[in-house]
C-alpha cells in the first residue's frame, strides 16, 4: 500500500512496483486518516508511508497502524532526513527509512527487508540515528520552547504562549543549547531544523 500525497511520486512507484513480478500495490491513498481506514481493509505485506500528509502526519498514521495491526510493516519514503525525524519514526514503530531521492533498487532492496520483518537504514541515515540516540533528551516542555524560539519568539513571547515566567524561559532556554551543543538561539534554531526537532513551512 502507498500513503503519498504528491500524485506524480505515486505514479513513480506504481511504475517501480508494476515492473515486478512478485509485487503488487494492492492499495494507495493521500491521507493520514485513510490510510488507516485502507490498512485495516486491505492488509498490506508493505506499506511505503510519507510522513507530511493532509489530515494528519504520517507518524499519527504509523502508530494507529501499529495499535491496530502490531504486525503491520511499514516503510517510511520522506523529503525529512533528520535525525529526529529518523528517530521518531522508528519509535513510531517503522521498520525502514528513506528519503525520497533513494534510487528504485535501493527502493526495492528496503521493500523486501522490510516484507521480510528486517530493519533498513541507509548507512548516513543509521549514522544520524546513532547521534541522535546518544543525545540527551529534551523534555517536551523544551521542545515547546525550542519550536518556538526557532520562529524567532522571544523570551517573553514565548513566555505568553506558553504562559510561563520569563525567567523559565531562559532556563529552559540555557538548557536546551546545553542539550544541543550550541552557543546561541541561532545556532539552536538552525540546529533544530537540520536535526528535524522543528520544520518551519
Amino acid at each position: 500500500m502507498v500513503v503519498e500525497d504528491q500524485f506524480f511520486f505515486r505514479v513513480a512507484l506504481r511504475s517501480l512496483v508494476d515492473a515486478r513480478i512478485d509485487m503488487e500495490i494492492v492499495g494507495e491513498t493521500d491521507s493520514a486518516r485513510e490510510a488507516v481506514q485502507l490498512h485495516a481493509q486491505l492488509h498490506p505485506d508493505v506499506t511505503i508511508m510519507d510522513l507530511r500528509l493532509p489530515g494528519g502526519s504520517g507518524l499519527n498514521a504509523i502508530e494507529a497502524i501499529r495499535r491496530q495491526d502490531p504486525r503491520a510493516r511499514i516503510l517510511v519514503l520522506s523529503n525529512y532526513e533528520g535525525s529526529e525525524d529518523v528517530y521518531r519514526a522508528m519509535e513510531a514503530g517503522a521498520l525502514a527509512y528513506l528519503t525520497k531521492d533513494a534510487g528504485g533498487d535501493e527502493l526495492v532492496r528496503a521493500i523486501l527487508s522490510v516484507h521480510a520483518g528486517k530493519r533498513y537504514l541507509p548507512a548516513a541515515l543509521g549514522a544520524l540515528l546513532a547521534g541522535r540516540m546518544r543525545g540527551d533528551e529534551l523534555t517536551d516542555r523544551e521542545l515547546d520552547v525550542l519550536r518556538l524560539l526557532a520562529q524567532g519568539f522571544s523570551n517573553r513571547e514565548i513566555g505568553n504562549r506558553l504562559k510561563i515566567a520569563e525567567k523559565t524561559v531562559k532556563i529552559h532556554v540555557s538548557r536546551v543549547l546545553d542539550k544541543l551543543g550550541v552557543e546561541d538561539r541561532t545556532q539552536a534554531a538552525m540546529t533544530a531544523v537540520q536535526r528535524g526537532i522543528v520544520h518551519l513551512e
